[in-house]
């Protein structure tokens, strides 16, 4: 089989690509460099947040399809500007996941060390993939108007009605008369490149973010627990020693769940928001106006904001689990046989493993796919019964 994505070079780093990318963001590093995420935020607010706000809309069709874009990218963007504020957190977050994949790599089973090796390899790859499809996608949504435009009017070269000039964005970008000149429109064209590869850089950073950090926090969680099951196969004078140094890993992920839990709980909140304005304009939009193409556009939006939390949700929810995977992995480890001192500890572990663990949005609620489904479908039962 060809290799076509870049293999990992080392199977032992904690999300490199990611750090790679938060990195060229200013967002991870050399700390005189995270000016440069304030410049990416001050070039969307420049090309997009202000002529939507300043400059309106020819028409009410085209402002309800531009306010939703503006909550769909402002989405990406504030988020990871709540994210930038907590940086130092941040990188406490990632220094301890690297320093408990240290301890498994050097001190711990082999099998251990397989386990987060795959992990590593199956973040690294899914990482890449969704950054090539992303890349393909942002590639197309500018490439298609352009191609749409130039081939209405080659068609009507000889026609004197207007041509309809198709925009990547609905608004008006200053002073350019992008909607009815074919040279501003081609300037415009050429403005909305970077600013294209600009928006999908953020939103596919942020989503990568969230994701692997998540995901890696899961790992370390399922490694206690098969750290737990592998007690039986300790030998008796070093039983002891092996729990402790469990219950030292288990605080110290824990430790790392609140570290994650703190630094995005903004973010998850800025999405929950987001999402919940963007349902509203267009169940308001449909009261006033109808159905028409306008919600189809508005529908795309609502669709991948909706999958996205969803996604979020879906990653909080293995969190959870693998945090009750801890204390189902104590409760199985035939603890009866064990002694006093050992029970004690254990139940100390158990105790610890019991205890909800989640990340929330704003401090409100848990992330999870149960809360999700809860919002849907409350919303829908307070509709039907006014």
């Amino acid at each position: 089989m060809v290799q076509i994505l870049p293999k990992l070079k080392d199977p032992l780093a904690v999300m490199p690509f990611l750090l790679r990318i938060q990195t060229i963001a200013g967002l991870w590093g050399d700390r005189s460099q995270r000016y440069r995420f304030y410049l990416i935020f001050s070039y969307f607010c420049f090309m997009v947040v202000l002529p939507k706000i300043l400059f309106g809309y020819p028409d009410l069709e085209i402002a309800v399809r531009g306010t939703a874009e503006l909550m769909f990218e402002s989405n990406a963007f504030f988020g990871m500007l709540m994210f930038s504020f907590q940086r130092d957190n941040y990188e406490r977050l990632v220094n301890q996941l690297q320093d408990l994949a240290t301890l498994v790599f050097k001190d711990l089973p082999a099998e251990l060390g397989t386990y987060l090796i795959e992990v590593n390899k199956r973040v690294d790859r899914s990482s890449k993939i969704y950054c090539c499809c992303h890349l393909s996608l942002a590639t197309f949504f500018w490439f298609m108007p352009i191609y749409t435009t130039y081939s209405a009017y080659r068609a009507a070269a000889n026609s004197t009605e207007p041509i309809e000039h198709v925009l990547h964005l609905e608004e008006e970008l200053y002073w350019l008369k992008s909607r009815t000149s074919i040279v501003h429109y081609t300037i415009y064209a050429a403005i909305m490149w970077p600013t294209i590869y600009t928006l999908g850089f953020t939103g596919g950073s942020k989503l990568l973010t969230i994701f692997s950090n998540v995901k890696y926090c899961s790992a370390m969680l399922k490694l206690v627990a098969l750290r737990v099951r592998c007690l039986a196969n300790v030998k008796e004078e070093k039983i002891e020693k092996e729990l402790n140094e469990i219950i030292a890993m288990h605080q110290k992920t824990l430790d790392c769940v609140l570290l994650l839990e703190t630094t995005f709980r903004w973010v998850f909140f800025v999405q929950f928001i987001q999402c919940t304005m963007i349902w509203c304009s267009l169940i308001l939009y449909i009261a006033v106006t109808g159905f028409s193409s306008t919600v189809a556009n508005v529908c795309v939006q609502i669709i991948l904001i909706t999958v996205e939390t969803y996604g979020y949700c879906y990653f909080g929810t293995d969190l959870t689990t693998e945090s009750f995977g801890v204390a189902l992995a104590v409760y199985d480890c035939e603890w009866y046989k064990f002694s006093i001192s050992m029970r004690r500890n254990l139940r100390l572990l158990l105790q610890r493993s019991q205890k909800p663990l989640g990340i929330t949005a704003g401090k409100f609620r848990f992330v999870n796919v149960a809360q999700f489904g809860k919002t849907r479908f409350s919303e829908d039962a307070g509709d039907l019964h006014r």
